[in-house]
């Protein structure tokens, strides 16, 4: 399940009217029928404002999809955010981003993209 989808588009417009954490809480409470906690509101208020710069950007087709807390079905897990569209050949990709509240990071020497924070 999805609680929210949309084009980027619409994530903009969201964001741009402030209501993307408003929009997210309620579709929770319609989809799951629980209450959301203030810290996981919070984190979607500071996390997607970063995603709306993210996307901002003319390169990024506006019909790429959006999708936020991907539940994935027979598991307790979800996928904080994904953009889905099609390359230049028609051929269908997707980025999932997971968020994270650091308040710190510090490089890991070896492997890429790992980090201690």
């Amino acid at each position: 399940m999805i609680v929210y989808e949309g084009l980027k588009t619409d994530f903009l417009n969201s964001c741009e009217r402030d209501a993307i954490a408003i929009e997210i809480e309620e579709n929770i409470l319609t989809k799951l029928g629980r209450h959301t906690p203030k810290a996981e509101f919070r984190s979607w208020e500071n996390s997607l404002n970063y995603m709306y710069k993210v996307l901002n950007d003319a390169e990024i087709p506006s019909d790429s999809g959006v999708a936020i807390e991907y539940s994935i079905p027979q598991t307790s897990k979800r996928i904080d955010f994904i953009i889905s569209g099609y390359g230049e050949k028609n051929e269908p990709g997707a980025v999932i981003v997971e968020l994270k509240q650091w308040d710190s990071l510090k490089e890991v020497k070896g492997p890429d993209a790992l980090v201690d924070t």
